[in-house]
């Protein structure tokens, strides 16, 4: 049976407050862990209230086939800017990842090499094509990285595993080290152990 260990941090950009079009939500049971990071798109107080919108929507629809939840989550946003998201869930019976991942949004799985899976193209609540499910065998001691365009996308392998061993939130550690001025940034690391 695989356990998660999972981190998350949210760092609006600094001319904006407290506002950030940036969000995420990690969300255990005993059979799964379900990991999103959502980045809609714009800055500043209106993104934001999107971006909570989409967090109780997600909270309340996380059962819902990663497909189908794209496809809902994308009518739920029409009318909106629109947002790019990662969904995934990892079975922990299975030790598989399930993701739908949209936009520009990079999703990196490291074991002995890094693994970038590649996201669909499309804006959810604009337009996208018909949401498809990548699934990725886990192993034990594989993590993997969640994070939007606020964080730079070239990230070494050996930095992110001494943030993973040596702070108590690597996910913040990451934007800290990664993150660009410019924008919202959002990043989700999850590790995997065998229990």
């Amino acid at each position: 049976m695989l356990k998660t260990i999972c981190y998350i941090s949210i760092r609006p950009y600094i001319l904006n407050g407290n506002y950030s079009g940036d969000t995420g939500i990690i969300i255990k049971t005993k059979e799964y862990s379900f990991l999103a990071l959502i980045d809609v798109l714009g800055k500043g107080f209106t993104a934001s209230v999107v971006a909570q919108k989409v967090k109780t929507y997600l909270s309340e629809n996380y059962t819902m086939p990663l497909p189908v939840l794209a496809d809902n989550l994308h009518k739920f946003l029409q009318g909106t800017h629109g947002a790019v998201a990662a969904l995934c869930r990892i079975d922990l019976s299975s030790a598989i990842l399930s993701l739908v991942s949209i936009g520009n949004i990079t999703t990196q799985i490291w074991h002995d090499t890094k693994k970038k899976l590649l996201p669909q193209e499309g804006i959810i609540g604009y337009q996208i094509s018909t949401p498809k499910e990548q699934k990725i065998k886990l192993n034990n001691n594989d993590f993997f990285i969640i994070h939007s365009d606020g964080v730079m996308a070239h990230i070494d392998f050996s930095q992110a595993q001494y943030l993973l061993k040596n702070t108590r939130n690597p996910a913040a550690e990451l934007i800290a080290h990664f993150g660009k001025d410019t924008d919202d940034a959002s990043c989700i690391i999850a590790r995997c152990i065998n229990d």
